[in-house]
């Protein structure tokens, strides 16, 4: 892995920031109004929904989630923080979500590649273009805020528009000189340290956080190794306000360092070893390792060009090395896959004793193939938005345009080093190691947008554009081959809220889906590409909010990708066509309180997905998650029912909470043809439970118990074998403030 300093030396950052500071500054006086400076925080101005009551009157379904209610559970995992908003699916891996698999309304979960992920308003995705896979994701524990959004306006985010976006927001710098400190520790060795401090000098704010989370896992290897992760992250903001400005100038600069050592792998076991013990680890795992450093540094700059006008520019660098070092089958062409669906046919028995550590390695086709999977990322580029608050006739009217110059790259090398099973130990086979994936794959895109939003009385109105072009190289040292694509897409949307009355609103809404594809593809590959609606009601009664909205997304064509997350071993990295796929359903979602007495109440949420999707046409595929498809199958790992549930009892300073996640079985693959075909995850019911308790104005008490009933259930079977969620685990902490 390349060092942060040279990464560091290879950002070019900081001039770029200079110049677009530069350039804003110096705007022609005529663009600028000498008005009253008004009050503002830099970090508001990159949120998707501003306030509540821009969400309420939004034209597309969305669903915050603010401290409090991130704060309610202290949960550290994204999937179990997203399992309480409707139209998000999640395929569970790891239990710990350290590589979540989150997709927006039928929007495949794979790796969470197909949504908009995003943290301060920039995507996060190690290359958002050329390899979108999120195999790095936050702390979701230094966030204050998640926003999701679904509908028409997802446009303005992009670049996939199928499902929506997520945009996750860091703490900002506080006004008032203030800080925290949480430390928590639990069952399977968990531990959490998490500060902040805000400190104010004159015009300059100044923010340090860092966060430390630890486990050594709820898996058991032969020898009881390690199976835990260790993560940490420190990040830093500094906010200057130009004195005496009347354009209430704010420049923010944002520097972020994170990494993790997991000892996670993608081999899991038969469903006959998991009846028996389902956190058993075979030997043929015990070397499996991901290892990832991550460097973020960010320049934002916001300036009021008239009270009503303001622009908002951001210049961004990440970049990401990952070392994935794990075991990727046997040195024959007998798949994990096979050996594990199919433990007891023919030589399958003999293979996965040596799996086990059970039996030594004879012959050359018993020799373990571990992979030294090494990639490195960057994700760079200057983004601006405008915002104009303005009439059009008697109706008020807000334009929001803006630009992204992008440009990311991902470059590969994979090595097979070989091992053979003695006495239980994975012992070097003495063999050379082989190049098997050496490439590098670059894309540059420039975006523009336009979103105008339009209120005639009680009719909200969006109309916007959004416009991608995209170049993408690949270039594949092996076969010594440069390929080259391009495309330019067109994306609308349209979207209206109309108020019924002071409790009751309408919406519908309209827009075009698109995912790219990777650079390298052949041309007989198509985008993903479709068109999504959705209709709703939206109330609002007696302090409880409710929302049912109708969804229908109509794809002409949907892509699989071949990775090794979604259990291919071979044609890594290539994508299928899919054809017409229709994914429609329901989305319930309420919340409220109920007063017992003057200071006891029961807050209530509830959510509720129904999902139906089949593929339009018949096609054979050579994807492992499809095989033979025949019209009206329907896709894998997309519950038709998920259902939760969360009641609390709250007092003056004190309060419990109980949270119930149902999610139906899911099919592991749609047609026939593949090793899972006709086989199903189970169906998920779990208990969490969460109390705290305010001792005095600093310092809080609370405490945590996940999957209280200690549910065993297979989550998954991809890559390889059966996989456990998380058993019950139990989490105590304290919070002072001060």
């Amino acid at each position: 892995m390349r060092s942060i300093k040279t990464m560091l030396l290879h950002t070019t950052f900081s001039k770029v920031t200079l110049g677009i500071t530069l350039a804003l500054s110096a705007m022609p006086a005529t663009l600028m109004a000498a008005e009253e400076p008004k009050t503002s925080n830099i970090d508001d101005v990159i949120q998707i929904f501003g306030n509540q009551n821009a969400l309420e009157t939004a034209t597309g379904s969305g669903f915050v989630l603010n401290e409090t209610a991130l704060e309610q559970f202290e949960f550290d995992d994204i999937h179990r923080v997203l399992q309480s908003v409707p139209g998000v699916y999640i395929r569970e891996e790891d239990g710990y979500g350290l590589r979540p698999n989150i997709g927006l309304r039928g929007a495949t979960s794979e790796r969470s590649s197909k949504i908009a992920l995003m943290e301060d308003g920039v995507l996060i995705a190690p290359a958002p273009y050329s390899a979108p896979a999120a195999y790095y994701f936050p702390n979701v524990s230094r966030m204050t805020q998640l926003e999701v959004f679904k509908g028409p306006s997802a446009i303005t985010y992009g670049p996939n528009t199928v499902g929506g976006a997520i945009n996750m927001l860091s703490r900002a710098v506080s006004p008032e000189d203030s800080g925290e400190f949480d430390v928590a520790v639990g069952e399977q060795a968990y531990g959490k340290i998490h500060g902040h401090y805000s400190k104010n000098i004159d015009n300059i704010g100044i923010l340090v956080e860092g966060v430390h989370l630890r486990a050594d896992g709820f898996k058991t290897l032969p020898e009881d190794d390690n199976t835990g992760f260790v993560k940490n992250e420190v990040l830093g903001k500094a906010n200057y306000s130009f004195e005496n400005d009347p354009y209430n100038q704010q420049i923010q600069l944002k520097v972020g360092y994170s990494e993790e050592v997991s000892h996670e792998t993608y081999l899991g076991i038969t469903d006959a070893d998991f009846a028996e013990d389902p956190y058993q680890r075979y030997a043929g795992s015990q070397n499996d390792k991901f290892d990832w450093e991550h460097l973020q540094l960010q320049a934002s700059h916001y300036i009021e060009l008239t009270p009503d006008m303001t622009v908002v520019t951001q210049v961004y660098r990440r970049d990401f090395n990952r070392d994935w070092d794990r075991l990727n089958g046997f040195n024959s062409s007998r798949s994990l896959d096979t050996i594990l669906s199919s433990p007891d046919t023919g030589l399958n028995s003999r293979f996965l004793e040596i799996l086990k550590g059970e039996e030594d390695s004879l012959t050359s086709d018993e020799t373990l193939v571990f992979t030294l999977n090494d990639r490195t990322f960057y994700s760079q580029g200057v983004q601006s938005k405008l915002s104009w608050d303005t009439n059009l006739g008697d109706a008020d009217m807000t334009i929001d345009a803006g630009f992204r110059v992008h440009q990311d790259q991902v470059e590969r090398l994979h090595r097979a080093r070989y091992f053979d099973m003695v006495n239980g130990q994975m012992i070097f086979a003495g063999q050379l190691d082989d190049v098997i994936t050496s490439n590098k794959d670059t894309t540059t895109a420039i975006a523009a947008f336009v979103n105008s939003k339009v209120q005639f009385g009680d009719l909200h109105t969006s109309l916007g554009l959004r416009v991608e072009n995209i170049d993408g190289k690949s270039n594949d040292y092996l076969a010594q081959t440069v390929q080259n694509n391009s495309d330019t897409v067109v994306l609308p949307g349209l979207g209206a809220f109309y108020q019924i009355t002071p409790q009751l609103g309408i919406l519908a809404g309209v827009n075009k889906g698109f995912v790219p594809n990777s650079p390298g593809e052949e041309s007989s590959i198509k985008p993903e590409e479709s068109w999504n609606y959705e209709l709703g009601l939206r109330a609002n009664v007696a302090d409880w909010n409710m929302e049912a909205i109708g969804f229908f997304n109509d794809y002409s064509n949907l892509k699989g990708s071949c990775t090794f997350s979604s259990g291919c071993t071979t044609e890594l990295d290539v994508e299928f066509n899919g054809g017409e796929v229709d994914i429609y359903g329901l989305e319930l979602s309420a919340n409220g309180k109920i007063a017992i007495s003057q200071s006891i109440t029961l807050p209530i949420n509830l959510a509720y997905t129904h999902t139906q999707s089949e593929f339009q046409t018949t096609f054979d595929s050579t994807f492992s998650q499809w095989g033979n498809v025949v019209t009206g199958d329907e896709l894998p790992y997309l519950p038709k029912n998920q259902f939760n549930l969360q009641v609390g009892v709250a007092g003056d300073n004190w309060q419990l909470d109980i949270a119930y996640k149902y999610v139906a079985e899911m099919s592991e693959a749609s047609g026939t043809g593949v090793e899972l075909e006709g086989v199903y995850t189970s169906s998920i019911s779990q208990i969490d439970l969460a109390a705290w308790y305010q001792v005095n104005d600093a310092l809080r008490i609370y405490s945590k118990l996940d999957n209280l009933t200690d549910e065993v259930e297979i989550v998954s079977r991809r890559p390889f074998g059966a996989r456990p969620g998380k058993p019950r685990q139990f989490i105590i902490g304290a919070k002072y403030a001060f």
